[in-house]
């Protein structure tokens, strides 16, 4: 029996989804899509709803549930990480109601207890991806999803999330903020960089969006980081041991001195980074930490 079937089985009377945002409009389609059935679709706007219940097929919609008849067997909660323990808190105890899950990465399941004081049939699922207009049909494609709280629950989610074509892993409350920790560095702080990037070319008379001077560079390196350890994908003057480039970099930040102390961490960083290549001459490490120290600061060498 495929993952799908079996999940079929387990949700005869398909799934809810509150908030059609972008996460939420994704997962109604994706389920769709798949064949799962969606019972019913919930949001503030009412004309974002709707659209989503033309493309699914879905009969039951509106801005609240009116009954717990309306609801599916699990009810996805697809709200800002803002609105989630108030929502709980609002809706109640339902017994022998439908499992509630929520798709915060921030979050952990236990939000939800006001719904299941016991903690069986509340979850978090978390996408592990940015979901957007372009990609709503694509997103769920190989993307892992983090699944915690209520044992029994997350195992049967397990499945549907693999019939959708994502890659389900299983977490425990702290394992959970520490994936979403880690995707912050990785997704979230491109964002400033490229902002301190456009900045720099601004304050130095440099007429032409970073995105677009940098854009093919950028590209290349994030195929080599989806391919190769970081440190193996390291370019620049600190890999070289290029003091007198480090140098000239720090003579520009004097006019654009807000950047100068995230370049110095970002640089002690890299330069601990490179120290791990095997093949790497070291000899000016030395010389290149000290530029990193922040202004006016003399300490020994790590």
């Amino acid at each position: 029996m495929t993952p799908f079937e079996s999940s079929r089985q387990m949700f005869p009377r398909g799934f809810t989804i509150i908030g059609t945002g972008r996460l939420g409009s994704s997962l109604a389609l994706r389920l769709h899509n798949k064949g799962y059935l969606i019972r019913s679709l919930y949001n503030r706007s009412l004309a974002s709803c709707e659209r989503i219940a033309g493309s699914t097929g879905t009969e039951i919609f509106g801005t609240y549930p009116a009954t717990p008849a309306e609801l599916g067997d699990v009810v996805f909660l697809c709200l800002p990480d803002d609105q989630i323990a108030g929502f709980a808190e609002k809706t109640g105890l339902l017994k022998d109601g439908p499992a509630w899950v929520h798709t915060s990465g921030a979050a952990p399941a236990e939000v939800l207890l006001p719904l299941s004081p016991g903690g069986t049939g509340i979850a978090s699922m978390h996408p592990v991806q940015t979901f957007t207009a372009r990609n709503r049909e694509t997103a769920f494609n190989q993307c892992f999803v983090t699944l915690q709280g209520d044992p029994e629950l997350c195992g049967n989610l397990k499945k549907v999330v693999e019939a959708i074509g994502a890659r389900p892993i299983i977490v425990d409350r702290h394992q959970k903020t520490a994936i979403h920790l880690a995707a912050v560095f990785v997704c979230n702080y491109m964002a400033p960089l490229f902002h301190a990037s456009q900045e720099l070319l601004t304050d130095n008379g440099i007429e032409v969006r970073s995105r677009d001077l940098f854009g093919p560079m950028v590209r290349q390196t994030v195929e080599g980081l989806l391919s190769h350890p970081p440190a193996e994908v390291l370019t620049g003057p600190i890999v070289r041991g290029d003091a007198g480039t480090i140098d000239q970099h720090l003579d520009i930040l004097e006019n654009s001195p807000k950047w100068d102390p995230l370049y110095r961490q970002l640089g002690k960083v890299t330069l601990r980074l490179a120290r791990t290549l095997e093949e790497r001459d070291s000899s000016s490490d030395s010389e290149l930490y000290r530029r990193f120290l922040p202004k006016n600061q003399d300490v020994p060498d790590e």
